[in-house]
């Protein structure tokens, strides 16, 4: 019995604030941290054997795209075959062994998934979940207050640093 997360990607993207942040420099920006962030939270959470994030496309392929990193397989629809599509093949496709959740907040994706018998999980519990080790890290730190002359010191020395000036 394995388990699975599919993740409507650009669902997440556009209603994830962090994600919606990295998509004013790229949309490729937004997908590799989205990629990063779901890495980090694997590797710290055993919940899912595999994850799924399928994206759409605008390419005329003759079938779906696949890029893999380690435990996380990215879908790319394509012209003819929407993400909705591609995620609504794979609830077919997956064996009822399988534990299956479906994250989207898309009703054509979340009623597809309950027909097939698997768990949907709403965007804003998706980030809920991955954000845990940050959360968790935050709560570690002791915040101080800094006076504003002590604040604007350390941001003149970052410039200098990375070279802003």
């Amino acid at each position: 019995m394995s388990r699975h997360l599919i993740i409507d990607g650009y669902n997440a993207i556009h209603k994830i604030k962090e994600l919606e942040r990295k998509k004013d420099i790229s949309l490729e920006a937004s997908r590799m941290y989205f990629i990063k962030m779901l890495l980090g939270f694997m590797a710290q959470k055993k919940m899912f054997d595999k994850t799924f994030i399928v994206f759409d496309s605008k390419e005329k392929d003759l079938g779906v795209r696949r890029e893999s990193y380690g435990n996380i397989e990215v879908l790319f629809g394509t012209h003819d075959k929407d993400a909705d599509s591609v995620i609504v093949d794979l609830l077919r496709d997956a064996s009822n062994d399988d534990v299956i959740s479906v994250s989207s907040d898309d009703n054509f994706v979340r009623n597809h998934a309950r027909v097939y018998g698997r768990d949907v999980i709403p965007i804003k519990k998706l980030k809920d979940i991955i954000m845990l080790k940050k959360k968790r890290m935050k709560s570690k730190i002791k915040e101080r207050d800094l006076e504003d002359h002590k604040i604007k010191d350390i941001n003149e020395e970052l410039k200098k640093h990375w070279r802003l000036d």
